[in-house]
This record gives C-alpha cells, structure tokens and sequence, in this order.
C-alpha cells in the first residue's frame, strides 16, 4: 500500500473525492480541509469541499466554499 504524503496537498484533494465517492461526507471534508491548508488555491478542491457540504445540507458553509472558488477562478 502507497502512503499519503502527508505534505502533498493534490493527494488529499484526491483522498477527498475518493471518500465522497463511497458516500463518506464528513472525512471527505476533513481531507479537503488538509488539502487546502496545505494549498488554498486549489480551485477544484473548493468545489469538491462545496458539494460535500451541500449534500450533509451545511449550506451556508457549502455557499462559502463555492464562492471562495469563484474568487480564486476570477483571479487567474
């Protein structure tokens, strides 16, 4: 088994979307909360983190997200 870099923000961008992919919301978050401490100009993990949260019904923080993604897209 291939460890997770711990200081690779894209691997736990991709932990996140793995574990939102078998219905796991809440450790999805978790991973795409590491990923953009790491780097929080990863505008996909934004998105990714904005569905999660829309799905548990965390709108307002789900809301919070996407606009933080449209931020970083609009600054390109």
């Amino acid at each position: 088994m291939t460890r997770l870099d711990p200081k690779y923000a894209k691997a736990w961008s991709n932990k996140g979307v793995a574990l939102f992919s078998q219905g796991k919301y809440d450790e999805s978050i978790k991973a795409f909360d590491e990923a953009l401490r790491l780097d929080p100009t990863l505008v996909d993990t934004w998105h990714n983190k904005g569905v999660a949260l829309k799905v548990l019904g965390r709108t307002s923080e789900a809301d919070a997200a996407f606009a933080k993604e449209k931020e970083l897209e609009n600054s390109r």
